[in-house]
């Protein structure tokens, strides 16, 4: 695995993941970085929304081959809904962790962890 790209942006260490580009308007983008973030990344009218790829249903790393619609991504494993934004389930049951993203110079960053 190659060396990570890091930046300091507002004065903090963040981690390059990927070009803004690559990321689908109507479906995600696996990104792994370890055990602990193992994320989905998703655009939601322009914005980009980072959440992690486990649904915690079953625990399936799936969310990333969700079904996108209305700022909401589904698992395709068992079809539970989550906001993109909030990580909240629409219906009942567990929530998705959320993660700040920076979009600079044409990728997007996350801070990271020391």
């Amino acid at each position: 695995m190659p060396d990570p790209i890091l930046r300091i942006i507002n004065g903090k260490l963040h981690r390059q993941l990927c070009r803004i580009s690559e990321i689908p308007e109507k479906s995600g983008k696996h990104i792994y970085i370890d055990f602990e973030r193992d994320l989905a990344l998703f655009k939601v009218n322009g914005t980009i929304c980072a959440v992690t790829n486990v649904c915690p249903h079953q625990h399936f790393p799936t969310i990333s081959k969700g079904v996108v619609e209305n700022g909401t991504v589904t698992c395709p494993m068992h079809g539970w809904c989550f906001d993109l934004r909030s990580g909240r389930n629409t219906g009942s049951g567990g929530s998705l962790m959320t993660y700040q993203v920076v979009e600079f110079n044409g990728f997007v960053w996350i801070e990271e962890l020391l």
